[in-house]
């Protein structure tokens, strides 16, 4: 089975190695299911990081 890594702009879980684009962002690859969530993400990468980051720290 191939491991999944989460579009951060939609949500989706997609494979790295079929992902339809990657962006580089402080030393971290992330990727997305669509050019237009690449867009969206190279536009505010931030935005996108610090969701997913605060999600994740309120589980805990």
């Amino acid at each position: 089975m191939a491991t999944t890594v989460k579009d951060l702009v939609c949500g989706m879980d997609i494979d790295p190695a079929t992902a339809a684009g990657k962006s580089e962002y402080k030393g971290q690859t992330y990727y997305f299911c669509s050019p237009g969530c690449k867009k969206s993400f190279d536009k505010e990468p931030e935005k996108y990081i610090g969701k997913g980051e605060d999600e994740h720290a309120h589980h805990h």
